[in-house]
């Protein structure tokens, strides 16, 4: 097997290899490194590069390997990381000059989770100005470019690490999802974006953007990685109160849930369409295939997914001005006019019409798990359309002119104020060969049931990650 085979391997592939000492953490970890030196370049995926300490890290998990002291399917293994987690005595930016010079003190919780697991920290990847975008078009750091064409958006803000996981940059990488910033990235660059239910993976050591819509979250090239990861950064942490579980998820969990005849609910064309042909073909395409193994595919009815959208923003706006009214007073002109523009117009939501809409969120969650009572999943199309070019600001979609933004944003946004686990998988290549995502959404605290049932449709539709012709 050649080394650019190895380095598009899935975590379970390459971390029997590891275990076996047919592979070696150090030439590993080298190999990621230089490939990521070298496509960087072209895709902008990383920020920063930990090329010492990375090897290093590599150099002591190889020696435990060899001594008998295996920790797990993570050990030895190179992931990523968005640049808005605190890595201890390394630069954190959040795509902002603001940050310059600002070296954290300790590692975020998720963080010291994956060093616990062995695994080896490559870098920090590339994401749009603090978290609040969904294009990865940063006026400071660049624009992380798409790996199945460069001429493309990676999508955001998980971009960069998007970028690098499907370009065989990393095997893995964390990000954040606020409103769709892992499942977004994910669909437009072919690979797995999962966001837990809110509460179950501590944001302690992430630098926030909306705190009671920011989540933790994964992009990887395969359910089952996802799982792995999950079980290694899930878990309770006194630092963060929003965690609401103390028993650890275990990835094991997703092998006992029954996945022949699952029930999935589809929303109704109003909240589906427009959608671009090719999306609209590969979407039920899929459920077609799905249906054919037995499951339940049926229309699911819930009126309210305007006014779901309508609370994330009003809270989105609010808490992030909060958050940066301070800067916003010292250092206007270190922010990007667009970002500038967003905070303030939060800055003007009174205080009430933020308290009515966290009040009304809490109804339409209540509705929307009413709704969902005999259903087991929700799918829909994870964005509207395929990667845009990145000079596109304005996109036509089945004769709807739609901004980049709302294009990309609109499907996936209601399940963070709704707190819901998502996954986007791969859905297949539309005719000018670009991926396209699907998504999938459960119950609170359901992730291995989801997992579960990403895990089928990988095996049922033969959709899942392929190599970008690099």
């Amino acid at each position: 097997m050649g080394k650019r085979d190895l380095l598009h391997l899935s975590i379970k592939e390459i971390s029997e290899a590891i275990r076996t000492c047919d592979v070696s953490p150090v030439e590993l970890t080298a190999s990621v490194i230089e490939r990521a030196k070298r496509l960087n370049s072209l895709l902008n995926a990383y920020i920063s590069i930990f090329e010492q300490s990375a090897i290093q890290e590599a150099v002591k998990a190889e020696a435990e390997i060899r001594a008998g002291r295996w920790l797990g399917p993570l050990h030895g293994v190179p992931l990523s990381l968005k640049d808005i987690f605190y890595v201890k005595d390394t630069i954190m930016t959040a795509g902002s000059p603001i940050l310059k010079g600002f070296i954290a003190k300790h590692d975020a919780f998720v963080v010291r989770k994956l060093r616990g697991a062995g695994a080896i920290l490559i870098g920090k990847t590339n994401l749009h100005e603090f978290a609040y975008g969904v294009t990865n078009i940063n006026p400071y750091f660049g624009a992380t470019k798409n790996p199945w064409n460069p001429d493309r958006i990676a999508g955001g803000s998980s971009g960069g690490s998007a970028a690098a996981v499907a370009a065989g940059m990393c095997f893995a990488s964390l990000g954040t999802d606020t409103g769709g910033s892992t499942r977004i990235p994910a669909a437009l660059c072919g690979i797995i974006g999962f966001k837990p239910t809110y509460g179950l993976v501590s944001r302690y050591g992430v630098f926030p953007l909306a705190w009671s819509l920011d989540h933790v979250g994964i992009l990887a090239r395969s359910a089952w990685d996802v799982g792995i990861l999950l079980e290694a950064i899930a878990g309770r942490d006194p630092a963060d109160s929003t965690t609401l579980v103390s028993k650890p998820f275990e990835a094991k969990q997703i092998d006992t849930y029954n996945v022949k005849r699952l029930k999935v609910g589809v929303p109704s064309d109003k909240f589906l369409e427009p959608l671009q042909d090719d999306v609209k073909r590969l979407f039920w395409s899929s459920l077609k295939k799905l249906e054919d193994e037995g499951w339940q595919i049926s229309e699911f009815e819930f009126k309210y997914f305007e006014h779901v959208s309508a609370c994330r923003y009003i809270i989105l706006l609010t808490e992030a001005a909060a958050l940066h009214v301070d800067w916003l007073k010292k250092n206007p002109e270190l922010y990007s006019e667009e970002l500038r523009h967003r905070l303030m117009l939060g800055l003007l939501v009174p205080p009430e019409v933020y308290l009515k809409a966290q009040r009304a969120r809490k109804v339409l969650i209540r509705e929307f798990l009413r709704a969902m009572n005999d259903l087991d999943l929700v799918a829909c199309p994870t964005t509207s359309v395929t990667a845009p070019r990145l000079d596109e600001e304005k996109i036509l979609v089945n004769g709807a002119e739609l901004s980049v933004r709302l294009a990309l944003l609109r499907l996936t946004e209601p399940f963070n104020a709704l707190a819901l686990p998502a996954i986007s998988v791969p859905c297949g290549m539309s005719k000018d060969g670009l991926p396209v995502g699907l998504q999938m959404v459960s119950k609170p605290f359901h992730d291995g049931l989801l997992l579960a049932a990403a895990l089928a449709y990988e095996e049922i539709t033969g959709n899942s990650y392929k190599t970008p012709p690099l």
